[in-house]
């Protein structure tokens, strides 16, 4: 035999029992709840009660306090067939220091640290770097074509405009050591190597975005980044390269810091730190 259920003409709408709630690492709250409403009250202002950013007491109030400050994510309506109606609600939030839906904010952070290979021209290779100065101009010509490498004469040959070579004693002189080796590299016709890198990346929520500072701090170094993350030692040193930040509800930001590991040297102090 068919239940017909009945909901009282002077409630808008009944919370079912039961509810989930769902912590996040860096101190998120995502809960939800039912919510049984008649069909006919269906309507723009009583819907309006369960708009985004709605506190989660205002729909159920008893709600237990540590969650009373949670507000509507979303809501989604489904028919039941029987004149009622089911509102699947999404609540968000964020944790607090202290019980009650009151007191100061409790920051939870996690981080990651990933590696991961960079193809890079030569002349960010340390060896290519401690080559004189000479060595690297003629290897430039080399990458630009307008010079090429005879590995086996080891000489250094001109394109004439005709087309021929010319070999060049005094140039192919400059060629020695390790520059013999990018030579010979760039005669097999490569012209970028692979960099190990690290991304250092800092993930928090809170009910506030990233500040000012943390904005007018991408593409420049950070010596201290939040988390304290290791560096391999001397001569390295932190950038800020890829903030991103998302919303949940309307109090509720979940961000991410990415940090690149870079040389602390001259080049890199002048175009980032300013």
């Amino acid at each position: 035999m068919a239940i017909k259920q009945f909901l009282s003409s002077s409630l808008k709408w009944v919370p079912q029992p039961g509810f989930s709630v769902n912590y996040t690492e860096n101190g998120g709250i995502e809960a939800s709840q039912d919510v049984l409403i008649r069909n006919s009250d269906l309507s723009t202002s009583t819907l309006a009660t369960f708009n985004r950013g709605t506190r989660w007491e205002t729909i159920f109030p008893q709600v237990p306090t540590n969650y009373r400050s949670l507000t509507i994510k979303t809501f989604e309506p489904t028919d039941r067939g029987d004149g009622f109606s089911i509102l699947k609600c999404t609540f968000t939030g964020y944790q607090f220091v202290g019980p009650g839906s009151s007191g100061t904010e409790e920051e939870q952070a996690t981080s990651t640290l990933t590696g991961q290979l960079i193809s890079e021209p030569f002349s960010s290779h340390p060896k290519w770097i401690d080559l004189p100065q000479t060595a690297k101009t003629v290897l430039g010509y080399l990458l630009s074509g307008e010079y090429v490498w005879d590995g086996e004469e080891k000489k250094i040959k001109i394109v004439q405009e005709d087309g021929s070579l010319f070999a060049n004693d005094t140039l192919s002189d400059l060629i020695v050591g390790d520059a013999i080796d990018f030579a010979n590299i760039i005669a097999e016709g490569d012209q970028t190597w692979d960099r190990g890198g690290w991304t250092y990346s800092y993930h928090t929520e809170s009910e506030k975005g990233f500040t000012p500072a943390q904005l007018n701090s991408l593409g420049k170094i950070v010596s201290n980044p939040p988390g304290e993350p290791e560096t391999p030692g001397v001569g390295w040193t932190w950038m800020l390269a890829s903030p991103s930040q998302s919303q949940s509800g309307p109090d509720r930001f979940i961000k991410t810091l990415d940090f690149r590991l870079i040389q602390d040297n001259a080049k890199n102090q002048f175009l980032y730190d300013y």
